[in-house]
């Protein structure tokens, strides 16, 4: 996971009372020091004199700040600075973290969030492999992992099943773990043709349909879906209640769908996307795609959002899922087949006893903490909650949270 690294320092009557000599031999070995961050993936995005007239000063007089790949590097880098003598001549203050973006920071900071050593990493890779098979005569992409029940990773718009390779690790011998690339994501297949409608809710569930029957995932199925996917997840249970052995979910698209039940943040967007104008952003600028890091509360790292952004590289219909996904959730008085079809898998999801995990972030996003859409959800029967961290791309931003829970669930779960 990204870090930021900061040093706040001053001189001391150590570094002072040194010979020009002195000091100018120790700069020339720290300067060599320095010229092998770039090598540890370290970037150096300033050092700077602080500015005496600065409002509210720190009471040092210089600092620099680094970008740093992940938590290993930060300590390694840490303890370099230790040992390089630095110490001996300069007063010195650090700081140093995971790197937030504004979502994330006061987020965290209205919810009085008390600063928390870090010891679990993100991995910006994935270590599964993927392999393929054909649905309805399209190739589909999926990872696989372990043997037993088929517990199935689903993921949303603009995804692939690369936003599941965090959580896998923690749901490891506990049964044969699928994440799908859904048609026209990952390294999926795109759907010949063009124009709007062509990645539908029903082609979507049609094509899953195929791999899993071509998977042939038994009758002992839990399924796992964040946005889109947890619907896509709530529409094969109630296809298939008697081969459902639970669904866990985050940030589905559940009634209600007023306006106001969305985040204000994302209302703009999702009224622009509707525009033709929207559509040639998408196609032409990857609109979408490019919104993503904004609505996350931490900084991905370089090869995060190129994993992210690969499936939609060439502009044109290949990124038409990232827009055919946005125009399918309704909104206001929106009546339209989809619609209906959400609010039909809401109407069972109320009743039926298959055991169901609503993983509820904090703040949360589509199910804002605290919003009419979570009230909802709780009403639901057979229902467990857990708490996690996040706005919306829950599985990038608390993986573990996720994996710990998922993993507890699924250990109470009873085979059927």
């Amino acid at each position: 996971m990204l870090q930021t690294f900061i040093e706040l320092y001053r001189y001391t009557e150590a570094w002072t009372g040194l010979t020009d000599g002195e000091r100018n031999e120790f700069t020339r070995q720290i300067l060599g020091s320095a010229g092998e961050l770039r090598t540890l993936g370290i970037e150096v995005v300033a050092y700077g004199v602080n500015d005496p007239d600065t409002d509210r000063r720190a009471p040092y007089d210089f600092f620099c700040v680094y970008g740093v790949p992940d938590l290993q590097t930060r300590r390694l880098f840490e303890k370099a600075v230790e040992g390089s003598g630095w110490y001996r001549y300069f007063d010195q203050v650090n700081l140093s973290g995971a790197a937030l973006t504004p979502i994330g920071l006061f987020n965290a900071n209205a919810r009085l969030e008390e600063p928390a050593v870090q010891t679990e990493e993100i991995a910006p890779q994935s270590r599964y492999p993927k392999r393929s098979a054909v649905s309805h005569g399209h190739s589909m992409s999926y990872a696989e992992h372990g043997e037993g029940r088929a517990i199935v990773l689903l993921h949303g718009d603009v995804m692939s099943s690369f936003l599941w390779r965090n959580v896998m690790p923690h749901l490891e011998g506990r049964g044969r773990l699928l994440a799908v690339d859904l048609v026209g994501a990952g390294d999926s297949e795109k759907l010949p043709g063009s124009g709007e409608g062509t990645y539908s809710f029903a082609e979507h569930a049609r094509h899953l349909d195929g791999l899993l029957e071509t998977l042939d995932v038994g009758d002992d199925v839990v399924l796992v879906g964040h946005d889109w996917g947890a619907n896509l997840a709530f529409d094969w249970a109630m296809r298939h209640p008697g081969r459902t052995a639970g669904i866990a979910f985050s940030e589905a698209l559940t009634p209600p769908f007023d306006w106001e039940d969305w985040p204000e943040s994302v209302q703009p967007l999702f009224r622009f996307l509707r525009s033709p104008e929207g559509e040639q952003a998408v196609l032409l600028h990857n609109a979408f795609v490019e919104s993503v890091p904004l609505a996350l509360t931490r900084v991905l790292a370089p090869e995060e959002l190129a994993e992210i952004a690969r499936p939609y590289a060439e502009p044109g219909e290949g990124r038409r899922p990232t827009i055919d996904w946005p125009r399918q959730v309704p909104f206001g008085d929106d009546d339209t087949p989809v619609r209906a079809q959400l609010e039909q898998q809401a109407a069972w999801l109320a009743t039926s006893p298959v055991p169901k995990l609503f993983l509820q972030a904090h703040p949360g996003g589509i199910a804002a903490l605290g919003g009419r859409r979570a009230a909802a959800i709780r009403e639901y029967t057979a229902l467990t909650e857990a708490r996690v961290t996040g706005a919306h791309w829950i599985p990038e931003e608390d993986p573990h949270g996720i994996g710990r829970a998922v993993a507890h669930w699924l250990d109470e779960l009873p085979a059927r």
